[in-house]
């Protein structure tokens, strides 16, 4: 009898610990999630817009820097810390809207891959 107990001492600590592992983990995710997504926004906003809307935001002197990838991806990141991402027609446009913005945009910080 008192062995019988025992196993069922035993085997109740099991569930237990288990149950405190499977809980460390599922915490532990959320945890890395919620640090991921924090770390890729940094509180500040992202907008996707229109080519033409980033050209006009371009335009207005508010940009501080411009990533191009060559998958056409360019984000505009703003005096204010917020990114606006669009997609440039072709490689390179960016560059040229840039060259034709003149004076608004001679300060501009330009990032290419």
């Amino acid at each position: 009898m008192a062995e019988s107990n025992n196993k069922r001492m035993q085997q109740k600590y099991y569930w237990i610990v288990g149950i405190v592992v499977l809980l460390v983990i599922v915490i532990g995710f959320f945890v890395v999630v919620i640090n991921f997504s924090q770390q890729n926004n940094d509180g500040k906003e992202e907008n996707t817009v229109f080519w033409n809307e980033a050209i006009r935001i371009l335009n207005g002197g508010e940009v501080e820097k411009i990533a191009q990838a060559h998958s056409l991806d360019v984000t505009l990141i703003l005096k204010d810390g917020r990114k606006i991402k669009t997609k440039e027609p072709g490689i390179d446009d960016i560059f040229d809207e840039v060259e034709k913005c003149g004076e608004p945009c001679k300060e501009i910080l330009l990032f290419t891959e």
